[in-house]
């Protein structure tokens, strides 16, 4: 009984806490990632789009089978004497508590064995509750990852249409340049919503949320969050030219950082989230915020501006900080930051 209560919470802290996940999920959602991860270094990329059912469906097989085997243990000494058998099964062992404790826990119940007793009776109805309960919770689970991945995917492809092959850099500079202040305070202030929904999905979900992959490039979310992280950099420094995106471009910041912190927390390791927590900005990283600024001087045909971009820097270091982590974790080769001389 102790085996299906401790099933039963695993389940629901899963499905049901926005701030939590089971023993179970997390140890699965680890293995089958790591086995993805090795798997797609030989067979290729296209792997990763197995890991996010296989995750779901291990998962949910681990919880049946674990809480079949509690409820199985349970009526295991009471079938001689406390359940009627209607077929000539013989001496009741082990392996007939277990068909006896499948059909309870999936609700099945053919019949041929009874319970009698009122001990065996409410074990029965408590593993058929169990099961209910938990095949309830896994059906609804499912249709809010389907409907969070959707989210994400709108996300990726958003930014996948709005870079047009370039870089988030080239991104909002073309942006600003072409289409002013306003239409770019509008787009950062959309990036910033996206993030805020990856935010979520993540939180809510962390089982599937950057494990529930595609074999499309245009849904990849490493390649979207980089280009975001582009134009949060090239949005900070921009203000200094357009005071009027300061708002937008802090929200946007403020957003990708949260974001980050939340993926770094449940997929990354705490180096990471520490490393985050209390960036450390290199040369390379001043470097990096000092090419955004020429490029967008040029573009907006002015003089580079002479402020420091305390911000800009920082947030360039936390992107390199997190794309590092996230593509190590994913165990891909990470491509040049469009602000890489």
């Amino acid at each position: 009984m102790a085996l299906i209560v401790a099933v039963a919470w695993d389940a629901a802290v899963t499905v049901l806490h926005p701030d939590r996940e089971g023993l179970l999920a997390t140890a699965v959602r680890r293995v089958v990632w790591s086995a993805t991860t090795r798997l797609s270094t030989r067979l290729g990329t296209f792997v990763f789009a197995l890991a996010g059912p296989a995750m779901l469906a291990c998962t949910f097989l681990g919880w049946i089978l674990l809480a079949i085997v509690g409820l199985a243990l349970a009526v295991w000494r009471l079938l001689d004497t406390d359940f009627a058998v209607q077929t000539p099964l013989g001496t009741p062992d082990f392996a007939d508590a277990l068909y006896y404790a499948a059909g309870t826990i999936t609700v099945l119940g053919y019949g041929d064995l009874t319970p009698l007793s009122t001990q065996a009776q409410l074990i029965s109805v408590f593993g058929a509750g169990v099961g209910f309960t938990m095949f309830t919770g896994m059906a609804t689970y499912v249709i809010e990852v389907v409907g969070g991945v959707a989210t994400r995917n709108r996300f990726t492809l958003a930014l996948h249409d709005d870079a047009r092959g370039q870089g988030g850099v080239t991104m909002l500079t073309d942006c600003l340049a072409e289409a002013g202040v306003d239409e770019t305070r509008e787009r950062c202030r959309s990036w910033a919503e996206h993030l805020r929904a990856v935010d979520e999905m993540a939180h809510r979900y962390p089982l599937v949320a950057f494990t529930y992959r595609s074999r499309r490039p245009e849904y990849d979310p490493e390649r979207a969050l980089r280009h975001v992280a582009e134009a949060t950099v090239t949005a900070l420094v921009a203000a200094e030219y357009a005071p009027g995106l300061r708002t937008a471009a802090e929200a946007l910041c403020s957003a990708q950082a949260r974001m980050q912190c939340t993926v770094a927390e449940i997929y990354l390791g705490d180096a990471v989230t520490r490393r985050l927590a209390d960036p450390v900005p290199s040369e390379r990283d001043r470097a990096a915020v000092s090419l955004v600024d020429d490029s967008l001087a040029a573009a907006l045909g002015v003089p580079v501006s002479q402020a420091e971009h305390r911000r800009a820097v920082d947030t360039a270091c936390r992107t390199r900080i997190f794309l590092e982590g996230l593509h190590r974790w994913s165990r891909s080769d990470p491509p040049q930051h469009e602000w890489s001389p």
